[in-house]
């Protein structure tokens, strides 16, 4: 029989930590907007730190913890009820966002100072795509 390695205390603690709580939502707007745009948005954050793969219609904005990703999420939506919600509000563009809990307050205020030009809202994956955030209510 081999040996068991017992494992130490110190290396539970580091593996919590390298746990992370990734949140994700949808940002949703009736105005057209691709990465590029979003990331002339981005103000609270270094533009060193902010980066897009155009042809994914991609938008990574790099926090402390973990990134901040907007990835193009039209494809996400093909249920009857979710397209009338989509249709019922104009929404022109869908983006899949995920931030790590530990970053909420720089994800928040970057995605206030992108709905603040662009409108729309943030919303979750739930049945009802409740809560929603806007602009005047996500800080």
């Amino acid at each position: 029989m081999g040996k068991v390695k017992k494992i130490k205390k110190s290396m539970v603690v580091e593996a919590q930590k390298r746990k992370k709580n990734i949140l994700e939502f949808y940002y949703m707007t009736p105005e057209a907007a691709d990465a590029r745009e979003l990331m002339g948005l981005v103000k609270s954050v270094d533009g060193e730190k902010v980066d897009i793969w155009p042809e994914l219609n991609l938008m990574e904005v790099v926090l402390d913890s973990d990134s901040l990703i907007f990835q193009d999420g039209r494809e996400c939506f093909v249920d009857p009820l979710d397209l009338e919600f989509i249709q019922a509000r104009h929404i022109q563009t869908i983006y899949c966002v995920s931030y790590e809990e530990g970053d909420e307050a720089k994800a928040r205020r970057v995605l206030q100072e992108i709905m603040a030009v662009k409108g729309g809202f943030l919303c979750s994956d739930t049945e009802d795509f409740e809560p929603m955030y806007t602009a005047e209510n996500i800080l």
